[in-house]
């Protein structure tokens, strides 16, 4: 049932690409029929798909084999909180530098004045 709605979104969201791809572009092609408008869309499909399979395989994205980490999103949205809530920003600094410092204590050294 997942792969059946993931499949789902996915075609509902390149429809979506597709028709605002067709709105920008329509005006500067010739006028073309409904079959060749048609096959027009499922080659240019299919060659985003095949180039996306070589970007996945170079390893340059992640497409459909192989799924990315949350992590670099987390740590993005970080980044992102940092922007428009420096308080936290500065709390999480602060709590970095005690763990630091915990650390070294455990390591043997004297602690810290």
């Amino acid at each position: 049932m997942r792969t059946l709605s993931g499949r789902f979104m996915a075609l509902l969201a390149g429809g979506a690409v597709a028709w605002i791809v067709w709105a920008i572009v329509s005006s500067l092609l010739p006028p073309l029929g409904a079959a060749a408008t048609m096959v027009a869309l499922v080659l240019t499909i299919v060659g985003l798909h095949l180039l996306a399979d070589h970007a996945e395989h170079r390893g340059w994205i992640y497409y459909r084999k192989r799924r990315g980490s949350w992590g670099a999103v987390g740590a993005a949205m970080a980044e992102v909180q940092a922007i428009y809530r420096p308080g936290q920003h500065y709390v999480r600094a602060v709590k970095e530098r005690a763990d630091m410092h915990r650390e070294d204590d455990e390591d043997g050294d004297r602690p810290r004045p």
